[in-house]
């Protein structure tokens, strides 16, 4: 009899852990709120064409990345990075400066890889599973307000249509001191929390950490969730980009 009463509450002990397990993903430790600073490429023809025929539309892509508001939600096992809501002064403008900042949907990320959701291509909308950067780390720190952060490198190239290659260079101050493995828009895998991301493009930077209370379980540290989409892999999303690329540059040739 004892036995088979075992039998019966062991299974029950198990899905009660996990679907524990599972309500914890849910809330979210601290909540990180980045800004951003974009770049614009002042070499390139398109920039200078635009700052000819619309010298205050390309005045406002370059300042209105002051008006973002990003935010990572994050506890030990997973992470929402996303754009807070809100009405900007150009919406235009604002698209522009949006991609610019490597933003294209909210991202989740877990210990083994991230996901992105694609929300803004022509050719459909995808949740993109991508696996991790591989970084450098260096021995180089400065000081980020109250944390000591340490130097890491990275890089990822992509190929036009064309087959020019460019290269896209990364450098991420993270602090050990919040010993997550979670940044802005997807980087992350580092032994400590990303206070500050640099690229080409883009600089992003701790404004304000929230922590809440251990086992708090209310409205304002709820996990986002993301947008139930048909979930690709990196390399499939890359081969539809480009057929629609291609599609466009013959519609436009």
């Amino acid at each position: 009899m004892k036995s088979k009463i075992l039998l019966v509450f062991l299974p029950l002990l198990f899905i009660s852990n996990v679907l524990l397990s599972q309500n914890k993903k849910h809330y979210a430790k601290a909540k990180v709120s980045y800004e951003v600073k974009t770049h614009m490429d002042k070499t390139k023809k398109s920039y200078k064409l635009m700052l000819t025929r619309m010298p205050e539309f390309v005045k406002k892509i370059e300042t209105i990345a002051s008006e973002f508001d990003f935010s990572l939600m994050l506890n030990d096992s997973i992470s929402i990075f996303f754009l807070e809501k809100k009405l900007f002064s150009d919406n235009n403008a604002a698209s522009f400066a949006i991609i610019d900042a490597g933003y294209y949907g909210r991202v989740k990320q877990k210990a083994d890889n991230f996901l992105t959701e694609e929300l803004q291509e022509s050719f459909g909308r995808f949740l993109v599973s991508r696996s991790y950067q591989k970084w450098e780390l260096h021995k180089e720190t400065k000081q980020i307000g109250e944390y000591l952060c340490f130097k890491a490198t990275t890089f990822h190239t992509t190929t036009n249509p064309k087959g020019k290659i460019f290269k896209w260079n990364f450098t991420a101050w993270y602090t050990p001191q919040l010993p997550y493995k979670f940044g802005p828009i997807g980087y992350g895998n580092l032994p400590g929390l990303i206070i500050e991301l640099q690229g080409d493009k883009f600089t992003y930077g701790v404004k304000k950490i929230e922590f809440y209370k251990d086992g708090e379980k209310s409205k304002k540290n709820k996990m986002p969730r993301l947008k139930r989409l048909k979930r690709i892999t990196e390399d499939e999303f890359e081969k539809l980009a480009a057929e629609d690329e291609k599609r466009w540059r013959k519609r436009n040739d």
